[in-house]
């Protein structure tokens, strides 16, 4: 989703989350990747601490550094990649998936589990720790990428978005991550062209 011109991605402090779970919308924080005019929400790890409070995965006291700003940062790029498999009905690599493992096995080994009120099993972690918002964000992935049926999971065709989000809509016809900003702006493109072509 862009904000305002080209390149300029919105801050930690306002973008919206729209992709319907915490590994989608952690995913989100980057977008048009590859591109010159690439963004990236996540430049500092007090930007990663501040989503993590946003999110409610966090306390603002939370302790972490640029270490642990760079390990999230490539956790993210990897369940983008694992994403963009699944939307495109493409098998992940293997090296993806030895790695997803990895970060999924030492995500659950900082979490505790702990009965809810309803007497179901939850896993819950440290939200005074940094690591928190990597971990959290992992173990999701592993649950959305593993669930029957599968979700319908999709990709924003914005020009230079890209953010995923979940369909939940009865039609399954959901196309935009959001329809104030990309599908705004498609809209937009399509009114503009439209004039251009007419006598």
């Amino acid at each position: 989703m862009i904000a305002g011109t080209i390149g300029d991605m919105q801050t930690v402090s306002e973008m919206p989350f729209v992709g319907g779970d915490v590994a989608l919308d952690f995913v989100n924080t980057a977008e048009a990747r590859g591109e010159p005019e690439a963004g990236d929400a996540l430049v500092t790890a007090t930007d990663l601490r501040e989503w993590g409070v946003r999110y409610g995965l966090l306390a603002r006291s939370a302790a972490g550094d640029d270490s642990e700003l760079e390990k999230a940062r490539r956790a993210r790029e990897l369940l983008y990649g694992l994403f963009v498999a699944r939307v495109h009905d493409r098998p992940p690599a293997k090296a993806q998936l030895a790695r997803l493992s990895e970060l999924a096995a030492d995500a659950y080994r900082a979490a505790t589990l702990e009965t809810a009120a309803d007497g179901s099993l939850r896993w819950r972690w440290n939200r005074s720790e940094l690591a928190t918002v990597r971990q959290v964000a992992v173990a999701s992935a592993v649950e959305l990428l593993h669930a029957e049926p599968v979700p319908r999971l999709k990709q924003c065709p914005g020009d230079r978005c890209g953010w995923f989000f979940l369909d939940t809509t009865k039609r399954g016809n959901r196309r935009w991550c959001s329809m104030s900003e990309c599908g705004q702006q498609a809209k937009n493109l399509r009114r503009r062209s439209g004039r251009g072509g007419s006598p």
